[in-house]
This record gives C-alpha cells, structure tokens and sequence, in this order.
C-alpha cells in the first residue's frame, strides 16, 4: 500500500443566482491546471485548479439533488463544501437547503461571500441571517470561515482558495493509487455518437483505459452496469492514459448509462468494496441519525406557516430540513440519507419526486390543517420515546478475570443467555445493582478474533469507556429499538 495525500474535492453549494457558476469560472480562469488559462476546455462536471502547486478538485455539477445522490449510494464524494451567499440577497430558500446538505453529509464549508463589490452589499445583516439559519461563522460567534469575495472582479479569491487547503489539511485526506478502485459517478448520458458516457471521480486507487470496470449495486436485486473503459477524456479534452486519486473524467464504454451516485469498480473486487461502501454508509448514517430524536423534512406553502409549525415541534424532533414549496428530488435523497420521514403542509411533491419516492420507499404525509400535523409529530415523539425506553436485551454474561494491561482492560467472561455480539451495547451491572453504560470494541475467544459469543462460551471482550469491572459482575448487551 502506498497512502498518500490526494488533492481534496469540493461541492460548491447555494442559491440559483448568486454566482456560483461566475466564482467557479473566475478560479478556473486564474488558475487553470498547468497554468494556461486559454485552450479549449470541456464541461464535464468537475474540473481541477492548481494553486501554490496544490491541485484542488472543484465539483462543478449543478443542483442538490446530485450531490445527495452520491451520498444516497454510499458515495460520499465531496471533501469539503462551499456556501455561495449573495452580499446584496442574503440567506434564501436554497441557501438553507444547502445548509442542510451540508450539514447531513457532515463535512466542513467556507462561506464565499460573494457579490462584496456591489453598493447594496450587506455583509453584516447576511451574517445574521446565516446565524438564524444555523451557520456562526467567524466573527460573528462562530468558526465557519467566511470570505468576502467577488467573482466578476476576482476579488479574494486566493484566500478562499488558502482557507480550502486549510481546511483539507486539517481534514488528512488521503488515497492510495495502487489500492482498490473506487470512483463515485458524478454525471452520466447517453451520447448519440459515442453511447454511453459517465464522469466519474476517482477516490481511491487509479483508472486506465482498457479496464474493465462494475458499477456497485447498493440495493437488492439491482443490476450492476459493466464497462470496458476505452477512453479517459479529462476536462479540458485531453485523453488520459491513467486517472490518479481525485481526478475528474469522463469514461467511454459503458453498456448503458450508469446513474448518478454509483459507485465505479473493478469486478474482480466488487465483493470487497461493496463491504467497504456499506461500512462508510452505517458510519455516515450513525452521524446523521440521532437515536433520540425522530428526524423529518418539513415543507410548507409559506414562510409564516412554516415558522408556526416549526415553533411547536415535540422536543426530540429533530428537523433536518424546513423549507417553502414543493417536495422536490433534492427533499426525497436527503430523506433517503437521513432516515427521515417527509411532511408537507399544503404542498404537493413534483412528479419526479413523487416517482422517486416510491423507488426510494421514502415516506411522505400531507395535512391542511396545522393542528393534525402536530398532533401526528406529537403521537410519533411519545411512540419514539416509549419505545426507546424499551430495551431489547440480547444476551447476558458473567464476568470470570479481569486482565490489565498497559494500554487496555480484558474483561474474561462466560454467556449466560442469548449472545454477546462485537459492537454490542452493554450495561455493566454491579453486585450492589449500580449500572454503568458502555460498548463492546473488541471480542475474541483465545486469540482469534469473533463477531459473536454464544451461550455456554467463554471469550475476552475489551469495552469502551474503560470500566472498572470486577469478577462475578454482569454484563447485559442490549438493543434500542427504533421508530
């Protein structure tokens, strides 16, 4: 293995007309990878600058619906975001959505300030809003960086691009090009002289023409689309004869078109990173999903109602999104990525929300009267709560030896009942009665490794928080059941 730093890649997010297509252009027209800001360039969805001889990956594809659907596949694509908020317009309804997906996919952003030039800048009253949005930024009670720049004069742009590589510093981010194959497809279609075409970014590991190549299925019964690659086009239409960490490219030779979000492969390890996608998806969703709280996209027809809706929540409610208008594609994927449950208030979903929906199994309820939407979120918050303090207990165990070690604590142990499992929650219960709370990180039985200990079996587990646990105390592995 050869991990190494690979150059991060990042969404530019925010509200239609608040130029984040005018900020993209002007990076990438001073500073175009190689350093030419002529030649003829190829839209292709993402393209990369150099800047202090750093490459920087920026994803160009347009909407939030893509970027969630990446994360909807188990393709976490982008590194780092950045929030495009008009000086002069302020926080609007895409801006908070952006929020939102940003904040759902758990990755650190830079708030460009954009338009400062213009007289009717506001810096100050945009930092307020984005404030009662959720967003503190620097200076003003937060650590969010937010640089005042302007596109059309290029104003700042280097300090943007400085606070970026700042950012994916702290972040580590890292790759190795001789590793398995994974690239996550930004953008596909079917073109009429060249068949089926695909961008696809490279997280991991490196792409060559000739490969033959798998997309991932992530749900049951989903076929896998094969390739041949036969040619690798970067972004300004050069042919590649390898594609290297984080680099975007368009692929020629799939046998149809792949969807936004697949995941890209070799087959002869599809097995192996189809292990890997499912453990970045339990981990994203353990982020995303509080167990406490039930999680929900709130849409409604105006502004005053939504506030009055959102004034009286049940308190575990957790809104992962509130917006105006209709249910769009963007509401259902960020549904699908949070585990959440959609509500609208006098709205309707689009068609093509509604169609996927059903595809995606996502719920989605709708009321015209206030009263029984709250009532609802009420009944649902008590069920939450009543059934979290319903404890499934899978399995008991008697504690025999405790092992010190320099660096860790072995707990020997004997199943009692049912099973003890690796990742297990478990309260350790004293012979006075006291309970302390922790979870299994290790289980072994000699020196092999196990996923589960069953009735009647001896085995070592290692528990964190370290507890002082002593002979003949009780172990008691558990589950919460969720809504």
């Amino acid at each position: 293995m050869s991990i190494s730093p690979r150059p991060p890649i990042i969404a530019v997010l925010g509200h239609v007309d608040h130029g984040k297509t005018s900020l993209l252009d002007a990076i990438r027209k001073t500073n175009v990878a190689g350093g030419e800001s002529g030649g003829i360039t190829q839209h292709i969805g993402a393209y990369q600058v150099t800047y202090h001889d750093r490459l920087i990956t920026f994803i160009d594809t347009p909407g939030h619906a893509a970027f969630t659907a990446m994360r909807a596949r188990g393709g976490q694509i982008a590194d780092l975001a950045v929030l495009v908020v008009a000086a002069d317009d302020g926080v609007m309804p895409q801006t908070r959505e952006s929020i939102s997906h940003t904040n759902s996919a758990n990755i650190p952003f830079v708030v460009a300030l954009n338009k400062i030039d213009l007289p009717d800048s506001r810096p100050e009253r945009v930092k307020g809003q984005l404030a009662e949005a959720g967003v503190l930024v620097e200076g003003f009670g937060g650590n969010v960086p937010i640089i005042e720049v302007s596109a059309t004069r290029q104003t700042n742009l280097d300090l943007l691009l400085e606070n970026l590589l700042l950012l994916a510093d702290l972040q580590e981010i890292k790759a190795d090009p001789d590793g398995i194959l994974k690239a996550v497809v930004i953008e596909s279609n079917l073109d009429k002289n060249r068949g089926p075409l695909a961008t696809v970014i490279i997280k991991n590991g490196t792409l060559s023409p000739g490969d033959f190549l798998t997309t991932v299925p992530t749900k049951p019964n989903e076929p896998a689309i094969t390739a041949k690659a036969r040619a690798l086009i970067d972004w300004q239409n050069q042919n590649l004869k390898n594609a290297l960490p984080s680099t975007p490219v368009r692929v020629l030779g799939f046998s149809t078109v792949p969807p936004v979000g697949a995941i890209i492969t070799r087959p002869e390890t599809l097995d192996q990173i189809q292990t890997q996608i499912t453990t970045t998806s339990a981990e994203v969703f353990s982020i995303t999903k509080n167990p406490d709280r039930l999680n929900i996209i709130l849409k409604a027809d105006v502004v005053g109602t939504l506030e009055a809706i959102i004034g009286n929540l049940p308190e575990n409610i957790h809104l992962v999104h509130a917006g105006t208008g209709s249910v769009n594609e963007s509401d259902i994927l960020l549904a699908d990525t949070s585990s959440a449950r959609i509500y609208g208030f006098r709205v309707k979903p689009t068609p093509s929300a509604k169609k996927l929906a059903e595809i995606e199994k996502v719920p989605i309820s709708y009321f015209d009267t206030i009263y029984d939407l709250l009532d609802l979120l009420k009944d649902l918050s008590q069920k939450k709560t009543d059934e979290l303090n319903k404890e499934i207990i899978l399995g008991e165990a008697k504690v025999l030896k405790i092992f010190n070690l320099p660096e860790f604590q072995v707990i020997g142990a004997l199943v009692t009942s049912g099973s003890i499992s690796q990742g297990d929650n478990i309260h350790l219960q004293r012979a006075d009665g006291s309970i302390k709370n922790a979870k299994i990180t290790s289980l072994k039985i000699g020196t092999k490794n196990i996923d589960k200990a069953k009735k009647d079996q001896e085995f070592g587990l290692i528990i964190s928080p370290k507890l002082d646990a002593k002979p003949d105390d009780l172990i008691i592995a558990f589950q919460l059941p969720q809504l």
